[in-house]
């Protein structure tokens, strides 16, 4: 079995599972629901909509097209609210060769039937997340006109830790200025047939294929932009898509310099000592270049490693770590025994994030979310057995010097 960072199934499951009003049914051994369910489970228990047909060895003998009918009707009956069922095919039936795409002609219902062909060894979770994103293409309606100043946003998964505050962090900016018709974050059916009357898409990373056959099939163009995070890479974001839209930002642009003076007059005298320290990351494609771009150049760190998690082994990143001693690591809740290991602290900002919750409005992009970084590195570093001398002394000198003053 492949790891699990690089499973078509998984990123299939991670596409969809934002699509408020329809069923996941995997078509698969149970191992692929378990574990896609665990990750999405830990930070939204509330919102499951995906299932299993559980093919078993004897199915493996003599077939998996049985008990994949059967859970089509058992879909029908138990998830009857759901408009849409996206049949997710892993790779046992693929190498037995289930006539899935037959199966779904043939079976009689009111729900609409679309399968994502995503077997773990003919890709990885960024081409099964892509494959999915493409399913969606019979579902959307020509419009007979565009709706102005109104986007689409792909790449914000449903199960990355700060998905729901980064989307609402993301409108307050765009006001009435912009509305977001479609995030495949948290949509309907409805909002996903709606798609074609958007002026612009915009792909975080994902959703270029997608992008690209809506650009010639409806005549939506696309931007691709790294996510805003922080200061500059809210500002650029904003710009992109004031220059794609002709719109004027520039008062959202000068609220975010007034926070960016802000925060830095809050927490400049422990930004000084993180300047050149080395940083670790690791996160999938939609947040690598904007989290590589905000280490770099708001906080001034030195980025020493970044893994696309795409094609991730722990192996070497440990091996990396070794070599260039990151003092932060930042990605999911895989990399915390190398944290400990290293004794560095460990910012989770991507998914998958299942020992540490978000149950507030926090965010991560813009200035807010810049506060929040911060914050939790320096807390982070706090955390670490004190030490007299090391890599975080300097942080330990200011806040002993502020401390001071203020006394």
């Amino acid at each position: 079995m492949k790891p699990l960072s690089s499973c078509a199934l998984f990123g299939a499951v991670r596409a969809l599972g934002g699509i408020k009003d329809a069923l996941i049914l995997q078509h698969s051994v149970v191992g692929c629901q378990w574990g896609s369910l665990a990750f999405r489970y830990a930070g939204k228990p509330y919102d499951v909509r995906q299932a299993s047909d559980v093919i078993y060895d004897e199915d493996v003998v003599n077939g998996g097209e049985k008990v994949l009918r059967k859970a089509l009707q058992e879909a029908e009956r138990v998830f009857a609210h759901c408009g849409a069922v996206f049949v997710v095919s892993g790779c046992m039936p693929n190498m037995i060769g289930d006539d899935v795409d037959g199966i779904l002609a043939t079976t009689e219902g009111s729900q609409k039937l679309l399968h994502v062909k995503a077997p773990g060894y003919a890709g990885n979770i960024d081409s099964g997340a892509e494959a999915a994103y493409l399913t969606l293409l019979p579902l959307l309606q020509p419009a007979e006109k565009k709706e102005a100043a109104t986007i689409n946003i792909f790449g914000i998964m449903n199960d990355d830790p700060y998905a729901d505050n980064d989307l609402a962090e993301l409108k307050k900016f765009l006001g009435s200025k912009v509305k977001i018709n479609c995030a495949l974050q948290d949509c309907s059916l409805r909002d996903i047939a709606a798609m074609p009357q958007a002026e612009l898409n915009i792909c975080f990373g994902y959703g270029e294929p997608l992008a690209q056959k809506m650009q010639e099939k409806f005549g939506v163009p696309y931007i691709k932009c790294a996510y805003p995070y922080g200061v500059a890479g809210m500002q650029k974001f904003l710009r992109q898509l004031g220059e794609a839209l002709k719109i004027d930002f520039s008062d959202e642009l000068a609220e975010l310099e007034a926070a960016a003076k802000k925060l830095v007059y809050r927490s400049a005298d422990y930004l000084v000592n993180l300047y050149q320290l080395p940083v670790a990351l690791a996160t999938d494609k939609a947040h690598l270049a904007g989290l590589q771009s905000f280490f770099a150049e708001e906080l001034g760190m030195r980025v020493v490693i970044a893994e696309d998690t795409a094609e991730f082994s722990l192996d070497k990143m440990a091996e990396a770590a070794k070599q260039y001693k990151p003092v932060l690591l930042c990605g999911s809740s895989f990399l915390k025994n190398l944290a400990d290991a290293q004794q560095v602290p460990l910012v989770r900002c991507a998914y998958p994030a299942f020992d540490q919750l978000c149950f507030t409005d926090n965010t991560l992009v813009g200035a807010r979310g810049a506060a929040l970084f911060i914050e939790q590195i320096v807390n982070g570093a706090l955390q670490q057995q004190y030490k007299a001398a090391g890599l975080y002394v300097g942080l330990r000198e200011s806040i002993c010097e502020v401390n001071h003053e203020r006394a």
